[in-house]
């Protein structure tokens, strides 16, 4: 049995990354929105560093983060 190649690696943790955004947006639509700036940036926090655990740009961890908290808010209808 080989071992899987950069490519492949980089395609499964790219591929799990995603799971893990899916699952925390499931997860989004059972919990209250975020009404303080200080949760707010507590949330854009920890998914800038979920993004850089995986080495994709921070960017997109935050990017993830205010569409979560956004979809929490039409969900609840705040």
């Amino acid at each position: 049995m080989s071992l899987p190649s950069t490519s492949e690696l980089i395609a499964s943790l790219d591929e799990e990354l995603v799971d893990l955004l899916y699952e925390r947006l499931k997860l989004a639509a059972d919990l209250p929105p975020l009404e303080t700036p200080d949760e707010v940036a507590r949330e854009v926090l920890r998914m800038r560093n979920l993004a850089a655990i995986y080495r994709v740009p921070p960017d997109l961890g935050e990017t993830m983060a205010l569409a979560l908290i956004e979809a929490r808010k039409q969900w609840k209808g705040a």
